[in-house]
């Protein structure tokens, strides 16, 4: 039997790398069990043993980009106050009541009655805007400027159709606003309230624009924005801003189970309230466009009849003699469906872009006549007086 042939000094030489493990294991043991230990941070998170050390913020920029804001916001309405006013309106008893104090019925006298409410200096020339309900009915109204000056106001004009007064004060070193154009607004865009509620001046608060296009029962036949701006008694009349500072709506009502807000407010477009503006200042009284149509509710199954892709549209039932809308070849069982490029949803939204239009400027309508589309380019009249 063979042997194998073993090398001379392996046994050494293992011995020797041993020693040398050995002793490179302890140096380093050594060294870790003398060297200085780390201090804690504060806050460090211990996982399995292990320390996490929290990431350190440098909160310096986003400081400085809260206080620019901060500063942008009470830079926008330290401009936006000088120009909002409080207004308050005294109207005499009712007939009633003065019949009753005439034969010594129910008190010893019948007291005259106020309102509160705000409005916006619009012109260097004293012209303000505010709601018509808030000076309807009065006998007298006053204006307080944001610097306490109180001023006797004359009622330039109002529009009850679309709840706006224009009020004129004589006074000097006014502070007018500017209109922004409400057809830019969208939803969810940041807004702010300026006013008196109960009497308190110069109150801010700030919400967004929640809804646009909302139809609801109030003085007004507009369309309204919706906002979560708080909104309360006295501030009917008062301007909805953006954060440019410009006007683009002008607070209104609210619905509310409370009597209080409740974030649901109301503004109507300052589109509307420009245009009666205008009119009023530049004609002595409000201009309203003038159509000519007798309009039907189009509902699914008159659709059907029809045989109309759905219920979309304003359904003409028939055109006034001598109207804009007969002149332009407009016909009844037309169904309007734009307007200058607009969608027309119903009767009502075509009314309310027929009340926005200018008097003597042609405006396009697109339309469905026995189901084929159609153009037709219609002349816009002033509405009768009677």
């Amino acid at each position: 039997m063979i042997r194998p042939y073993k090398r001379p000094g392996n046994l050494l030489g293992f011995l020797l790398f041993l020693l040398l493990l050995g002793l490179a294991v302890g140096t380093l043991s050594f060294w870790r069990m003398m060297r200085p230990k780390p201090q804690e941070a504060p806050g460090a998170v211990y996982h399995g043993g292990s320390i996490s050390q929290p990431v350190e913020r440098d909160y310096t920029d986003s400081d400085k980009s809260l206080e620019s804001i901060d500063r942008e916001f009470t830079s926008l309405v330290e401009r936006v106050i000088p120009s909002v006013v409080s207004i308050t309106t005294t109207a005499a008893p009712d007939r009633e009541a003065l019949v009753r104090q005439f034969f010594g019925i129910g008190g010893r006298g019948v007291a005259q009655t106020s309102k509160m409410g705000s409005g916006m200096i619009v012109s260097p020339d004293g012209h303000i805007v505010t709601n018509w309900h808030v000076v309807n009915g009065a006998t007298e109204v006053s204006v307080q400027l944001n610097d306490g000056r109180m001023l006797p106001a004359q009622i330039a004009g109002v529009d009850q159709r679309s709840d706006i007064a224009v009020l004129k004060i004589d006074a000097a070193g006014l502070t007018p606003i500017d209109f922004g154009d409400s057809e830019q607004v969208r939803v969810g865009q940041m807004v702010f309230a300026v006013g008196n509620p109960f009497g308190l001046q110069e109150t801010v608060t700030q919400g967004i624009i929640s809804a646009k296009g909302r139809r609801t029962t109030s003085e007004a036949a507009n369309e309204f924005f919706q906002t979560s701006t708080t909104i309360n008694p006295g501030n009917s009349g008062g301007p909805l801003i953006d954060i440019h500072g410009k006007v683009i709506g002008i607070n209104n009502f609210i619905i509310s189970s409370s009597g209080g807000s409740e974030g649901i407010g109301f503004a109507i477009p300052s589109n509307v309230a420009r245009k009666v503006y205008e009119d009023i200042v530049q004609r002595g009284r409000v201009i309203h466009p003038w159509l000519g149509v007798i309009m039907r509710p189009l509902t699914t199954s008159l659709a059907q009849q029809l045989k109309l892709p759905d219920a979309h549209g304003a359904l003409i039932a028939a055109t006034q003699a001598n109207s804009p809308a007969e002149r332009s070849g407009l016909q009844g069982g037309d169904v309007i469906l734009s307007f200058n490029g607009r969608p027309i949803r119903d009767g009502t939204d075509l009314r309310n872009r027929v009340a926005e239009a200018q008097v003597g400027t042609p405006v396009k309508f697109g339309l469905l006549r026995a189901g084929q589309p159609l153009e037709l380019n219609v002349l816009m009249e002033e509405e009768p007086a009677n």
